[in-house]
């Protein structure tokens, strides 16, 4: 079952990642390079770097439970890995940048990290939730049925 919620996990946060990699990608595009005119093959980008990005989260795991420290740590390393990925992945296809979109390209990664982060802890808390009421649900059923 543990395998199966950590799968589960990584296929959520993947789409998330790729919604939001497409998003900024759109947008830092339009600002930054609106002459560049993009053929079918860059759809292929975001899922790439989706696919990736979930796969350096594998850094932020324990079988243990991890201190705040540690999950801190963890979860810094697994945001630099992610530059790293993505200007190392720009810089081998060719593209580099000015100072000023190399710097508004790295805030921007960590935004969608942030947020991303913040998108599965919410659904993580929504179905947190929703488990809670079915076991009141479930706990009244078999409290009244036993009287």
């Amino acid at each position: 079952m543990k395998i199966k919620k950590r799968l589960s996990e990584m296929i959520m946060a993947f789409f998330v990642s790729t919604s939001l990699i497409s998003i900024l990608e759109g947008f830092l595009g339009m600002i930054f390079f609106p002459e560049v005119k993009m053929d079918y093959s860059a759809f292929f980008s975001p899922p790439l770097l989706g696919f990736f990005s979930v796969l350096l989260g594998l850094v932020t795991h324990s079988k243990k439970e991890p201190s705040v420290k540690q999950v801190l740590f963890r979860l810094g390393l697994h945001l630099v890995l992610i530059e790293i990925l993505v200007f190392g992945l720009n810089y081998l296809s060719g593209n580099i940048f000015a100072p000023l979109v190399s710097e508004v390209l790295a805030l921007s990664i960590a935004l969608v990290f942030v947020a991303v982060y913040v998108i599965l802890w919410l659904i993580d808390q929504k179905s947190a939730m929703q488990f809670n009421e079915r076991l009141k649900v479930y706990q009244q059923e078999n409290a009244s049925g036993t009287k």
